[in-house]
Formats: C-alpha cells, sequence, structure tokens
C-alpha cells in the first residue's frame, strides 16, 4: 500500500511579525552541494550536446514504453551534467559517453525486442518514474549468477555514503562498474540513488521505497525478506527509513550514521533554532520513534574510533529509557569504516533474519509517532492524534492470532 506514504503534509507556520529577515540582509550560501565542476573544452561539450539530443530524438519515439525509464535515466544524467556543470576531471566526459553509449546500445535493443540488461545477472542499472514529481530515477542491482525467476529472492537494499560529487552521472557509473560493500549469498542487492545527498529523508525516502517496489515488480522479490542496510550517511538512511517504516524490513542494520539533529550538530540549548524549528526535528529525529524499531531485528555498527560512534551512543541512551538494550557491534580500532570481522558478524545476524523471514501479522506491535505523515505499523494505524507533535503511542497485543 505505498500510496499511503506518498501524502507529503503541507506544514504552515505561523511567524510573528517581524521575526523573518529582509532578504538583503541574508548572505549568500558559500556552499553548494553538488559543487561547480571544471571548464570542459567547448568541443567536448558541443559532441556530448549533440549526441545526446540525437538520442532524446530516439527515446521519444519509445516514451509509452514499459522500459522507457531504463533508458531515460542515461539521457537525463548527462543532460544534467552538461546543463550544470557536473564535471570534476577530465576523465568525466569518458563516463558521459560511456552513458550514451549504454543508452543508444538500449534503444537498438528495445527497438529489437531484445532487452538482455532485464535478464543479465551481474552489475545492472535501471530505473523508474517517481510519483512525486514524474523525474526518471536511477537504481543500481547486484544480481547473482544463480538468480532464477522462478523462485523468490531476497533483497538487500543498500544506503550509500555521502558523496557531494555523486550526481545522476556519477552514481550510474559507479554501479555499472563496481559492487558495493557487501555480498550476501543468493540475495539481489538494490543501491538506492536516493535523489543524491539528501540523507534519504523527504524525496529522498520515497525514491527508496519506490525502488524497492520496483524491482519487486521486476523480480521475484521475497516481500518477507528485505534487509535494510547503509553505512555513513547511508546508515543514517537506515535509521530513518529502518524507524519510520519499519514494518517493510525484516531486519535493520545502520553503520555509522547521524540519527538525529541537536547532538549530532554539537548544539546546546542556547543556540538552538526557534522553537517551531526544533519542533520539525522531531517529523525525522530517531529517538522520537525508536519503539517503532523493537518491531524489527537491529543491529548499529560503529568503529571503535569513528567519531560518528555519537549516533549509536545517542540510541543506546533512547532503547535504555524504554528498557530496551541495543545490539550494537563495534569494530575494534577502526576510525570509519567497517571492520571485516564485525561485518562478517552483522552479515551472520541478516542472514539469520532472512533465513526466519518476516511475521507480517505479529502477535504484538509497537507504534511511536508525532505525525499522522508516519501512522501505521503492521496491522495498527494511528488515524487522530488528540495534539500532533507530541510523543503518541499505541503498544497492541492480539488475544488470539488462531482468529484473523
Amino acid at each position: 500500500m505505498l500510496a499511503r506514504y506518498l501524502l507529503v503534509p503541507l506544514l504552515l507556520l505561523a511567524i510573528p511579525a517581524g521575526a523573518a529577515e529582509p532578504l538583503e540582509s541574508i548572505p549568500p550560501i558559500e556552499r553548494r552541494i553538488p559543487p561547480a565542476g571544471i571548464e570542459v573544452p567547448a568541443a567536448e561539450l558541443e559532441r556530448l550536446q549533440q549526441r545526446l539530443v540525437e538520442l532524446q530524438q530516439q527515446l521519444a519515439k519509445y516514451q509509452d514504453h514499459k522500459l522507457e525509464a531504463d533508458v531515460a535515466i542515461y539521457t537525463k544524467a548527462v543532460a544534467w551534467a552538461l546543463k550544470f556543470g557536473e564535471f570534476y576531471n577530465s576523465k568525466d566526459t569518458a563516463k558521459a559517453n560511456r552513458l550514451l553509449d549504454e543508452a543508444g546500445r538500449r534503444l537498438e535493443l528495445i527497438s529489437a525486442g531484445k532487452t538482455d540488461w532485464t535478464s543479465t545477472t551481474g552489475l545492472v542499472v535501471r530505473g523508474y518514474r517517481s510519483s512525486i514529481d514524474g523525474s526518471v530515477q536511477p537504481y543500481g542491482l547486484e544480481i547473482p549468477e544463480d538468480f532464477s525467476p522462478d523462485r523468490t529472492t531476497p533483497l538487500y537494499v543498500w544506503l550509500h555514503g555521502r558523496g557531494d560529487k555523486t550526481t545522476d552521472m556519477h552514481f550510474i557509473d559507479q554501479r555499472q562498474t563496481r559492487t558495493g560493500r557487501i555480498a550476501p549469498a543468493g540475495a539481489i542487492i538494490l543501491h538506492p540513488f536516493g535523489r543524491h545527498c539528501m540523507g534519504f529523508k523527504s524525496a529522498g525516502e520515497i525514491d527508496v521505497l519506490e525502488s524497492v517496489a520496483n524491482v519487486s515488480s521486476r523480480y521475484s522479490i521475497d516481500p518477507n525478506r528485505i534487509v535494510l542496510m547503509g553505512f555513513s550517511m547511508g546508515g543514517a538512511g537506515a535509521w530513518h527509513i529502518g524507524a519510520h517504516y519499519v514494518d517493510r524490513w525484516v531486519a535493520i542494520s545502520p553503520g555509522a550514521g547521524f540519527a538525529e539533529t541537536a547532538r549530532y550538530n554539537k548544539l546546546t540549548p542556547e543556540n538552538y533554532p526557534a522553537s517551531y524549528v526544533q519542533q520539525l526535528w522531531t517529523l525525522y529525529d530517531v529517538p522520537n520513534y525508536v519503539r517503532n524499531l523493537f518491531n524489527a531485528p537491529v543491529v548499529v555498527y560503529s568503529g571503535e574510533l569513528d567519531k560518528q560512534i555519537q549516533a549509536a551512543r545517542v540510541m543506546e541512551e533512547a532503547y535504555q529509557k524504554e528498557g530496551r538494550v541495543l545490539p550494537h557491534v563495534i569494530g575494534p580500532g577502526m576510525g570509519h569504516q567497517y571492520h571485516p570481522d564485525s561485518l562478517k558478524q552483522i552479515m551472520k545476524q541478516m542472514d539469520e533474519a532472512v533465513k526466519k523471514g518476516l511475521d507480517q501479522v505479529p502477535a504484538e506491535v509497537r507504534l511511536q509517532t508525532r505525525t499522522l505523515r508516519y501512522n501505521r505499523v503492521h496491522w495498527v494505524e494511528a488515524t487522530g492524534l488528540e495534539e500532533h507533535w507530541q510523543d503518541s503511542r499505541i503498544d497492541a497485543r492480539m488475544i488470539s492470532k488462531d482468529k484473523i
């Protein structure tokens, strides 16, 4: 039931007269993400633009084709790189040409009725159209050699770390040329793009959900064996999406990712922003949704020497306040990276959860929220709140599961 999660509420905030600064007094933003690229010879840009236009014209003939997005992700990626100057070294024009080569190849195969990338194994990049704005969004896949459409397959969703320069073109090139951090046997690995560097929030979180739905419609994915993992910014995404959509995952493992706003940014009460901003923090800050995580196996990872262990400590405290202990694997002597033995331990725990499978109708369910934006876990749904933006909880237990 994906549609219920696509309604993003409009927040109307009453700001006292005189509280807002005049526009002319607000200093310009010095840092831009993605950053400005290098200057590329005009002749190279012209050749790329010419190739792009030719492919866009060919693609227009297939705008209603079911695989149109699998080609449009390539032309969009190069078009945006040209428009916004997303070339960061002398080899990046070669990346653009590789993407256009693949777009042309796929168009030829669509014309011939032989779309090989829909059934190949290994590294595959595909795309879909977002329900938010109709844009094409890419995702990467790692498909095991023994994959068979005749049997259901577990899915591991891996959320990437921050990369200021990893825009569409660079993301697609990575996903075509390199494997990821994990390699679970017999499972498909999904790498959502998540709209670049949004921390997998807002449109980014919906893109994760929609990429899972798109992969599930194209491959025989077992809906009861979908794992959510990520590291660094991806770990933050795993905390957020895991806590806010917990009933979609058989297990969750955030690695070295932030979990809330104030402490992560080293803010103290005397330098907090306005009260309404603090209130909006509670939309995403994971400690406010910690009880949701009790519905699924969660294993967090931190490097012993990584300053990002702060987030795991925050979540340990949140668990402790509710009388729980958060499973926390700490990589000895490690900074901002996995210890190989720690990752093996975590993957073993994920595999055990996959073998057990997700109980779609558990006897006990816990729901914690501050907004009807996130109002459902399994068979429990909050349809109203006495007061919005306050801690709201439902603990439910079936009297007899046999009567369902």
